[in-house]
């Protein structure tokens, strides 16, 4: 059985002051990684390159207090890096700040472009495109986001991790990895790869409703950090309001034996701080009947079409700025502009909801769904 210690504290604002005795704080009491000396990776969630305030993004202030908590701990190199799903080129966390905090920290920016492998990704025979810094770097931290996610309905210190795929190289994976179940378990196969050694989530202001990119930014107050990120992820669902044992990367995690199923919580413990009106995505019991019985052969297929039969996205003309990011993202090319209006193909469309994710102005909305489960 995995144990893991989870350190959860109170934390009102960005202000260096408050973050770095808090970081410091979480750090002591959860067996933070030994640095001095070494080379630490921190990856960052930069869904989209957007301004802090949208809280699409890990806070700049948060990844300074970071790069600050590591050099005091003596590490010699610090690298920092991420790729949308969508980059422009030569992405370098500009409009996010991030870019610019690496520069006055004297940390380093990774272009994942320019320096990745070809590795064929665990659980599955995908080879796929991956950032070799994270291979090459001695420590990896994960620094992810306290947000919603419609198709994985929370998104933490593991889902983080699949911006180590270089930009576009990400859309295919959902056509590849089809229902919510299969994308979670091709989601475990890059944390299983990656072997990140901690997680420090980004939980001061979150967010709730329709994310990871258009809901609505929810002051949390808090930092979560672990040396594993599945009880990282665990204690965000737990705190979210959802089952966590209902989550597919949690349930993903623990098939394959990779679930902290033993939490201690030195500091704060995430079952007195569930956020009752919090606005999750709504879930919907699945019966195992199908999966019992029907052979092994038709499982992909069934997957598919379970998934088709999830709410499509729903496009707002009086909203779409005509930037077609939606349309370069689509994996199953379901989308089109016909006289300035975004048309879809519903046989082709997957309900991934990338295009949702990278919509700048708000304009795609994705239906709740009737039956859906709530505390």
């Amino acid at each position: 059985m995995i144990k893991a210690k989870v350190g959860i504290q109170r934390c009102s604002s960005y202000k260096q002051e408050e973050l770095e005795k808090v970081l410091e704080e979480i750090a002591t009491c959860t067996d933070f990684p030994d640095v001095k000396g070494k080379t630490v990776f921190l990856k960052p969630n930069i869904l989209s390159d957007a301004k802090p305030d949208a809280c699409i993004t890990t806070n700049p202030e948060f990844v300074r207090a970071v790069i600050r908590l590591v050099k005091k701990k003596g590490a010699a190199k610090i690298v920092v890096g991420d790729s949308p799903g969508l980059p422009s080129p030569s992405f370098a966390g500009r409009v996010c700040g991030i870019g610019q905090v690496c520069e006055q920290e004297g940390a380093l920016w990774e272009d994942f472009f320019k320096d990745n492998e070809i590795v064929t990704i665990p659980y599955t025979s995908q080879k796929l495109p991956i950032a070799s810094i994270v291979k090459k770097a001695d420590v990896v931290i994960s620094l992810p986001k306290f947000k919603t996610h419609q198709l994985m309905y929370f998104t933490g210190g593991v889902k983080n991790l699949f911006g180590l795929i270089p930009g576009l190289h990400k859309s295919p994976c959902h056509l590849a990895f089809p229902s919510r179940d299969a994308f979670a378990k091709f989601i475990t196969g890059i944390y299983k790869y990656a072997e990140p050694d901690y997680c420090m989530m980004d939980a001061i202001v979150g967010m709730e409703g329709p994310g990871p990119a258009n809901g609505t930014p929810r002051a949390v107050g808090l930092v979560i950090g672990s040396t594993d990120c599945s009880a990282a992820d665990w204690s965000e669902a737990q705190i979210m309001g959802y089952r966590p044992n209902a989550m597919p990367i949690l349930k993903a995690l623990k098939h394959e034996g990779l679930l902290a199923e033993q939490l201690s919580y030195p500091l704060l413990d995430a079952q007195e701080l569930v956020i009752k009106d919090f606005k999750r995505i709504a879930i919907r019991e699945k019966t195992q009947f199908i999966r019992t019985l029907i052979f092994p052969f038709f499982k992909r297929g069934i997957q598919k079409r379970r998934q088709m039969k999830e709410p499509a996205p729903v496009f707002l003309p009086e909203k779409c700025i005509h930037c077609r990011r939606c349309i370069d993202i689509c994996p199953g090319k379901a989308l089109e502009m016909v006289d300035g209006k975004i048309e879809r193909d519903l046989l082709k469309c997957i309900r991934c909801y990338c295009c949702h994710e990278v919509c700048p102005a708000d304009a795609i909305e994705v239906p709740a769904k009737k039956g859906g489960w709530n505390d």
